[in-house]
């Protein structure tokens, strides 16, 4: 009864639908290094989204070890418990006339201090949040009111002022979410989305020169990239060796570092002015210290030289 109450009085407010929270534990966490660190600026197509059931067994809580740009050391932050998935950040302007649409769910709490984890269980079909392009398996970061941007028309959130919601309970969630202005004074919002993404791979096919390879030994090894490192790194610590003596070091790393491309070119990072006159006799290499594989999160083959 209690909850059908709540489910009536929230659905007349804002039109919020809402799961009971489960109550689970929220388990300690450890200072972890993830993948997401450097890829959570990225915005990647809807093909790697994943499904309900998978972001609620992947979203974990890590706390961040030291200072960085983002957050103060010993800040919770949401993340993926496998690094073969990664959390994208999105910024979502959304209408709350008529009700937001959505039903949410508490993967983990029931902490004194409010902290947790609290997702997307469904989103209405023809909701605000449905045109907004809220998903299934996102977690809610903050939500704002809207600030009109000083350079263009459009709308950023009010940062001062915004209601953080990441990494916190279904209870907290609910406080923050119910205690905005009525729809009448703030017809819209801007919320920022937390979204378990799928890594984009690349699949990378590496032929050593002949003088690096034994008589009678495989020249290839295969190799799976992820979208957005470094060329070179990438290779390096998945065992590759620049060592043919035939080729000249390079003039950014002073290492050998140059590949030949023999297929996949277009999932490299474009050459720089440098590299372009660099490479002007060698125009299907490249110089893997300055070259990004799965250039804007594509994936795909890649071959190598």
């Amino acid at each position: 009864m209690t909850i059908l109450l709540l489910l009536l009085f929230l659905s007349r407010v804002d039109g919020f639908f809402v799961s009971s929270p489960s109550r689970s534990p929220f388990p300690q966490t450890s200072h972890l290094l993830s993948l997401t660190s450097s890829a959570n600026r990225f915005r990647v197509d809807d093909e790697f989204n994943v499904k309900l059931e998978d972001a609620a067994n992947l979203w974990t809580v890590t706390v961040s070890a030291n200072d960085s740009v983002d957050r103060v050391a010993g800040t919770p932050y949401l993340d993926s418990k496998n690094t073969d998935y990664f959390v994208d950040d999105v910024e979502l302007t959304l209408n709350r006339v008529g009700g937001f649409g959505l039903e949410l769910i508490e993967l983990a709490g029931g902490r004194d201090d409010g902290l947790g984890i609290t997702i997307i269980e469904n989103v209405l079909e023809g909701s605000n949040a449905e045109a907004a392009g809220i998903i299934p398996g996102d977690s809610l970061s903050f939500i704002s009111q809207p600030v009109k941007d000083k350079i263009g028309d459009s709308e950023t959130p009010d940062n001062a002022n915004a209601k953080i919601l990441e990494c916190r309970d279904f209870d907290t969630t609910m406080e923050a979410l119910t205690s905005l202005p009525s729809p009448d004074e703030l017809p819209k919002v801007v919320v920022g989305v937390k979204r378990i993404k799928r890594w984009p791979k690349i699949t990378t096919r590496v032929t050593y020169p002949s003088c690096q390879v034994a008589e009678g030994a495989d020249p290839t090894v295969e190799l799976e990239l992820f979208a957005g490192e470094n060329l070179k790194r990438a290779l390096q610590t998945r065992g590759i060796v620049f060592e043919d003596g035939n080729q000249r070091k390079c003039d950014f790393c002073g290492q050998k570092c140059m590949v030949k491309v023999q297929k996949g070119g277009k999932l490299l990072s474009p050459m720089s002015t440098t590299e372009e006159k660099l490479m002007e006799r060698n125009v299907r290499c490249r110089v893997s210290c300055k070259t990004v594989v799965g250039h804007l999160m594509q994936e795909g083959e890649l071959d190598l030289s």
